[in-house]
């Protein structure tokens, strides 16, 4: 990527009669720039070159380093990698830059939750939720965050404000189904987990669930075609 500053050829530096003079992309051109760069970075990660991604990642972070969309897609690719420290150190990077960005705070939220850092995903959350209510990410984040946590009742109410929301977000509907689960309300947590299986019909993760609760529901004829697909879907 060659997002710095380009100069003028000699010709074209004597013909401006200012031979010192940089030409520097205006800031149409750096955007462009930093959306095809950013593409790039993205389709090395989506192919799972993971040390590639993260390299080209440093490298459009220091070009644009008060970007706060590049740090937070750096650090989802340090986290991707397994370096999850790193991918921490890059979103509270980027909440200094913007204390008020909902998404870094989500996804800091989300990453400490991974970590079992409840109090300060908490926060995070909570904050996001003041300044943009009704964020289906943030409603999302949250209802995971008390699952883990054993809070299973408190985890519902977001969630299913989230799936409202946004019907057609699967991973509201796979997080509500978890939350019904940890209550043994079974025939809710089967409706969820049908629908994120009808919305993501690539993931096995939400078929696996189904077929576990049928399982629980004493249906199994339904739950070993369940999991049969859950299976045929994990071997792609």
């Amino acid at each position: 990527m060659d997002m710095q500053t380009n100069r003028r050829d000699p010709e074209e530096q004597s013909a401006s009669g200012d031979p010192q003079a940089p030409h520097a992309p205006d800031a149409e051109q750096r955007a462009d720039e930093l959306t095809t760069a950013l593409a790039e970075a993205r389709a090395l990660l989506k192919e799972g070159q993971l040390t590639a991604a993260v390299d080209y990642y440093r490298e459009i972070a220091a070009a644009a380093p008060r970007d706060v969309r590049v740090r937070r897609e750096l650090a989802h690719a340090l986290d991707r990698a397994g370096r999850t420290a790193a991918a921490l150190e890059e979103l509270d990077r980027a909440v200094g830059l913007d204390p008020d960005s909902v998404p870094t705070l989500t996804a800091r939220a989300v990453l400490l939750t991974t970590q079992l850092r409840f109090d300060r995903a908490e926060a995070d959350l909570r904050r996001a939720m003041k300044l943009q209510d009704g964020n289906v990410e943030v409603l999302t984040a949250l209802g995971v965050l008390y699952c883990r946590r054993g809070r299973g009742r408190d985890a519902v109410e977001p969630l299913r404000r989230a799936t409202e929301l946004a019907p057609n977000m699967a991973p509201a509907h796979f997080s509500l189904g978890e939350a019904y689960t940890s209550l043994g309300q079974l025939p809710q947590a089967l409706a969820a987990y049908e629908r994120a299986a009808e919305l993501d019909p690539d993931n096995w993760r939400p078929m696996k669930s189904v077929g576990m609760t049928l399982d629980s529901l004493k249906r199994p004829i339904e739950a070993a075609a369940a999991h049969r697909r859950a299976l045929e879907l994990q071997r792609r």
